[in-house]
């Protein structure tokens, strides 16, 4: 009952110290899941790469591309070509024009890519092939043989790919003209991909010679984007520690504080328990349990703020997502609850500690 009436009577300072714990959390927790959440993203994008270059129109949001949501930029169709035939042609081992697109098929949303078929004649209608990862395949009922409208157009499956290229289980794989055609791109691509082994050679300077010889493009490598990371992180770890003081100063003040608080407004009650035989053990217990389930709250709810801040700030300083890691959590639920520990028990016990008489006192 004593609990509850603390609670119910003092609400509005527990719930100010919830928020301002709150705060601190939140900010600690983006700054302790920046590094991994954005070294998981290179190491993925790094494992797509491999050890090739990807080309795309400059433009191109890069969070957007590889969660395949495709955007009007385009370039020249025969960008590939032109890159063939340029001495950086012979550096690549592979060079592939491809164009990517969404699209909506019997109600569901599927990406549709084009890429060049050597030797291919012109299409015959209604039976221009098109091949199937197998998630289209199960969710459509598709069969190789079976024909499938798509943007007017009728295609024939002529393959299902049981293991598709990573990502790519909802993608219909289509010549590089019936493509253009069904997204309404004539003589266009999106990307260009090449493999080969830059081992010797200057890597960025490639990149730049890349995007100079295809005009209003960007080379992206492996090596570039652990650059814009390495960057990153030592941004990071420059300002990490002043941070890491100035949020552990406020969040063990805002305990601190909640505690000297409630015991400077209650001496009179903690005088009136003591004198009607309460023990002293049970009054420290009271104040102990109000302070550990505050700032264990302000840490649940810093959790919890961070998911849509951690959104934001990713899109809009870094260009990528960005997810608080859950692996911090146990640390700072731990961390608020020893801090309100120590704050909240050896004041009450000195409380405790004095005449009742003194405590009820009047002024």
């Amino acid at each position: 009952m004593i609990f509850l009436k603390e609670v119910r009577h003092r609400w509005m300072i527990h719930l100010l110290v919830v928020f301002l714990m709150a705060f601190v959390i939140s900010v600690l927790v983006v700054q302790s899941s920046l590094n991994s959440s954005a070294e998981e993203k290179i190491d993925e994008l790094s494992h797509d790469l491999g050890k090739g270059m990807l080309v795309l129109p400059r433009g191109v949001d890069l969070e957007s591309y590889y969660a395949m949501r495709y955007g009007p930029e385009v370039m020249p169709d025969d960008y590939d070509d032109r890159l063939k035939a340029s001495p950086l042609g012979r550096h690549a081992g592979r060079i592939e024009a491809m164009l990517y697109g969404n699209i909506t098929v019997q109600g569901r949303g599927l990406v549709l890519a084009g890429r060049k078929v050597k030797g291919s004649g012109p299409a015959v209608p209604g039976r221009e092939p098109v091949t199937l990862g197998g998630g289209v395949a199960r969710e459509l009922g598709l069969r190789p043989g079976d024909t499938l409208v798509v943007g007017g157009r009728s295609l024939q499956v002529s393959r299902i790919m049981d293991t598709p290229p990573k990502g790519h289980d909802m993608t219909l794989f289509v010549p590089l003209r019936t493509a253009q055609e069904i997204l309404e791109k004539p003589g266009k691509i999106n990307a260009i991909t090449l493999g080969g082994c830059w081992c010797k050679l200057d890597v960025p300077a490639f990149a730049a010679s890349v995007e100079n010889t295809l005009p209003g493009t960007r080379a992206i490598t492996v090596d570039g984007l652990a650059k814009a990371q390495t960057e990153i992180n030592a941004l990071m770890e420059r300002y990490s520690l002043l941070l890491w003081i100035v949020c552990a100063a406020l969040a063990i003040g805002s305990v601190v504080f909640l505690i000297l608080y409630m015991l400077r407004k209650g001496e009179r009650e903690i005088g009136l328990l003591l004198s009607i035989g309460i023990s002293p053990w049970r009054i420290i217990l009271k104040n102990v349990t109000i302070g550990v389930i505050t700032a264990v709250a302000g840490a649940l709810v810093g959790h919890m703020l961070s998911v849509p801040l951690m959104s934001w700030f990713g899109q809009a300083v870094m260009g990528i997502a960005l997810v608080p890691s859950m692996g911090y959590l146990p640390h700072f639920v731990t961390a608020g609850a020893a801090v309100a520990l120590m704050a909240s028990s050896l004041p009450t016990w000195l409380a405790t500690r004095l005449d009742p008489t003194k405590l009820l006192r009047e002024e």
